[in-house]
This record gives structure tokens, C-alpha cells and sequence, in this order.
């Protein structure tokens, strides 16, 4: 018995100083904001934003002309060129002749521009380079264009909004592994106060023992249970840690982060509930996903208006200038221009461009047929945070007469147990419902919490902390 005594104690003092050292007290609200620039769900959205933003602007780019430049510079082994004197001997030979016959001359015999035209002629340099600058504008592709830039900028609000949405899931599930916080460390003092009523018994019936009014198994009976207790006050230490590494995970902080909720909730008052007709009528008009799917169904729209664009031919206007050098003898220096116009249209492709059509008009169809759904999904969801809510106020209702007859019948139990009308059996079974009924009203409590910022969620707040009547 000693030895499992002190492997509890041991487990309950590790737990609790893993779940509590150095825990800097912090309110909903802070943990929410902690939240909202730490959780790596948000951080994914906030770099969703900037992508479509940056396509966004890359399609935006296409409006305006494009430049292009083609460049070249080339190093070859050597020159190249040409000696024409082999050629020219034969020719100015033949010129000569005379009725004596030729009168044979050699390259030392040429003058002049026979001289000149004998050297060796350069046709291309050793170093040659080019460059070439071209503007093209489009034209009649100005429509695709828009069409295209139109429908990344509806993905930037699209994405816009799932932030936003990412916002608010994030805000809620703080909200609850908050409360779930709490309510495991409310159920920590329930498990303690319980050790502390058994221990309590025990010490009464080793009293009572030791005056020979009770017997052995009477004190043997109340050590068991208060072993039980002290179980139980074990694991619930345990659900503390694991409440607490739930939570920090979710503010984007490492599980084992100490974290100490601030928040005091003594008492709850039931705040009254909308119909729960009125509260699906607004969850409809105010959910961000409704706005997502509206956000979709002009995307679709846009796709298909950019399906029809790419039918038309492609129209660009151009201007280009090339300069070459060095200069040779057949190819001179250059610095030449021209302005004109391009188009291309792909008359036949197979229908590839057709029956891109056909499915784009098939997404609008599909992001329609999705608002339809989603709002029949938003009216169940609301409706049935609305009964959580009703069920959760009556629970605790019952919870609270629940713990005040539990109260009085531990204490009736334990005047019996002076007056030896009764066992130990009896005391610790009356602890036992109390205990329970305290924790049933603990549970009640939290419950009814999270069943408001569930509602809340529901009918399109944004942020848990808006308010409690629903």
C-alpha cells in the first residue's frame, strides 16, 4: 500500500509542475490575440492573401506593352576572310595576252586597285555582336486580359475571405480549449475537495475504531475509497496538462507551454435565447461561408466570360529595332526598324477553346447548386447549436438543484455516521454523488459556455467576445 501511495504522490507532483511552472496568467481576450498572430492555420491564410495578390498583379502586367530584348555577342577562333588573288592573276593574264602569246605577271606586278583588290578581304570579324529591342501591345487580346485579371482579383477577395473565415474558426476553438482549461481545473478542485472529505472519514472511523465502536472493515472501507479519490484527483491533474498543451497548440505556442487562464467564471447566468427561426434567418445572411460561395460563383461567371475571349483572334501591336556590327565588306553596320502589326487565331484545334466553354458554364452550374446546399447545411448547424444551447441552460439548471441535495445528503450521512446509525459505506456513497453532482455542474457550466460561443459561431459572429445574448 505505501509503495502505490507514493507512486501516485509522485505522478500528481510531476503533473502538476509540468502543467503550472512559470505560467503567466492570461485572459481569453489575450489568448485570442496570441492566437491570431501565432497559429499556423492563420499564417497559411495570410500567405494565401499575398500569393492571389501577387497574381493579381501579375495578370494586371498584361494590360500594358512588352518589351523584349535579344541579345548576342560571339568570339570565334579567328577572322574570317577571303584572298581573291588567285582568282585576279588569271583574269589580268588573260588580259594580256598578245600575239607573242601571255605575258605571265605575279601579285608584285599589281597596281593600283588590282593592288587593293589581291589583299586579303575580312568577312566577318573575330568578335561579332547583335541586339534587338521589340514592343508588342496587345490589341484585340485586351478583352482575355481583362477577363483573366478579373478573375484573379476575385480570387484575392475569395481569399480574403477564407481568411477572415480561418479568423474566426481559430478565435472559437481558442475559446473552447479555454473554457475546457477552466473546467478541467474546476474539476481538479472537485477531486480535492473530495480527498479531503474522505480523508476526513477515514480519520473519523479510525477514531471511532480505536473506541470500539466501528469495526476494522468500517476504516479499511474509507481507506479504499479515499485511495479512489486520490485517483481520480491524479487524472484529473492529468486532463489539466493535456487541456493546457491543447490550447497552447492552439495559440501556435509548443504543448508545453505554461499557460495560466486568468478568467474567474464563479458564476453563470442563462442569458436568453433568439427563436431559433430568427437565429438561421441571420446565420444565412451573415456567414462568411455564404459569402465564399458568392465570391465562387463569380469566379465561375468570370472563367467562362474568359473561355468565350479566347476565341478571338490574338491582335498585337509591334516595333522592333536590330543593330549589328562591326561592319564588313558584305555585311555593313546596321541600325534598322520597323513598325507593324501580328495575329494569330487558331481556327481549328479540335475544340479544345469550344469545350472550355462548356466547362466552365459547368462549374457556374456547380457553385449554384453549392450555395443551395450550403444554406440548408448553415440552417442545420444553427438549428442545432440552438438546441445545445437550450439543453445545456436546462442542464445546468438540474446540475445546480442536483449539487444542493447532494450537499445535504453527505451532511445528513455524515451526522448518521456520529450517531453510528450508519457505515462508512454510507458516507463515502453520499460523497460519491456529491462529488459527482459537483463535477456534472462543472461539466454543465462549460458546456453551456461552448454551446453559446458555438451559437455565436453559427449565426456569423466573428468574434467570440461580442456578447452572450443570443
Amino acid at each position: 500500500m505505501s509503495a502505490t501511495k507514493i507512486t501516485f504522490a509522485t505522478l500528481a507532483i510531476s503533473l502538476l509542475t509540468v502543467g503550472t511552472a512559470a505560467a503567466e496568467p492570461m485572459t481569453l481576450a489575450k489568448c485570442i490575440d496570441v492566437a491570431l498572430q501565432g497559429n499556423p492555420d492563420i499564417t497559411s491564410a495570410n500567405l494565401e492573401v499575398d500569393a492571389t495578390t501577387a497574381q493579381s498583379k501579375s495578370a494586371r502586367g498584361a494590360f500594358g506593352p512588352r518589351l523584349h530584348l535579344d541579345a548576342g555577342i560571339q568570339r570565334w577562333d579567328s577572322p574570317l576572310s577571303a584572298n581573291f588573288s588567285d582568282m585576279l592573276i588569271p583574269v589580268v593574264n588573260v588580259g594580256l595576252q598578245n600575239k607573242n602569246g601571255l605575258i605571265p605577271i605575279d601579285k608584285s606586278d599589281l597596281t593600283g586597285p588590282l593592288a587593293a583588290l589581291a589583299q586579303p578581304i575580312e568577312l566577318r570579324a573575330q568578335t561579332t555582336w547583335s541586339a534587338s529591342v521589340t514592343l508588342a501591345q496587345p490589341i484585340a487580346s485586351l478583352w482575355t486580359i481583362n477577363e483573366g485579371y478579373a478573375l484573379r482579383k476575385m480570387g484575392v477577395d475569395l481569399a480574403g475571405l477564407q481568411r477572415k473565415a480561418t479568423r474566426r474558426d481559430v478565435a472559437f476553438q481558442v475559446t473552447e480549449a479555454y473554457y475546457r482549461v477552466l473546467q478541467a481545473m474546476r474539476l481538479v478542485d472537485v477531486a480535492q475537495k473530495s480527498v479531503e472529505n474522505i480523508d476526513a472519514q477515514v480519520k473519523r472511523a479510525q477514531a471511532f475504531f480505536r473506541a470500539g465502536t466501528v469495526g476494522r472493515n468500517d476504516v479499511l472501507r474509507a481507506e479504499l475509497g479515499l485511495a479512489a479519490a486520490k485517483q481520480r484527483l491524479i487524472q484529473a491533474n492529468g486532463a489539466v496538462v493535456l487541456a493546457r498543451g491543447h490550447l497552447a497548440t492552439l495559440m501556435g505556442l509548443p504543448p508545453d507551454a505554461a499557460i495560466e487562464p486568468a478568467d474567474k467564471i464563479a458564476d453563470v447566468t442563462v442569458a436568453p435565447v433568439m427563436p431559433a427561426a430568427q437565429a438561421e434567418d441571420r446565420a444565412v445572411a451573415d456567414r462568411l461561408e455564404i459569402k465564399e460561395i458568392a465570391a465562387q460563383t463569380q469566379q465561375a461567371r468570370a472563367a467562362e466570360s474568359l473561355a468565350k475571349s479566347k476565341m478571338l483572334p490574338q491582335v498585337n501591336a509591334v516595333a522592333n529595332y536590330t543593330h549589328s556590327s562591326p561592319a564588313t565588306m558584305f555585311a555593313p553596320k546596321q541600325d534598322i526598324w520597323f513598325i507593324g502589326a501580328t495575329a494569330s487565331w487558331d481556327i481549328w484545334e479540335g475544340g479544345g477553346t469550344y469545350y472550355g466553354i462548356d466547362e466552365a458554364k459547368a462549374r457556374l452550374a456547380q457553385a449554384l447548386a453549392a450555395r443551395r446546399k450550403a444554406e440548408n447545411a448553415i440552417r442545420l448547424e444553427t438549428r442545432s447549436a440552438h438546441v445545445n444551447v437550450t439543453t445545456a441552460a436546462e442542464a445546468l439548471d438540474v446540475a445546480r438543484h442536483a449539487v444542493e441535495q447532494a450537499e445535504e445528503n453527505f451532511r445528513i450521512e455524515q451526522k448518521r455516521y456520529e450517531s453510528t446509525d450508519n457505515t462508512s459505506f454510507d458516507v463515502l456513497d453520499a460523497e460519491n454523488q456529491l462529488t459527482t453532482a459537483r463535477g456534472q455542474m462543472q461539466a454543465a457550466t462549460y458546456d453551456y459556455l461552448i454551446a453559446q460561443s458555438n451559437l455565436a459561431r453559427a449565426i456569423g459572429q466573428q468574434n467570440p467576445l461580442e456578447g452572450r445574448a443570443l
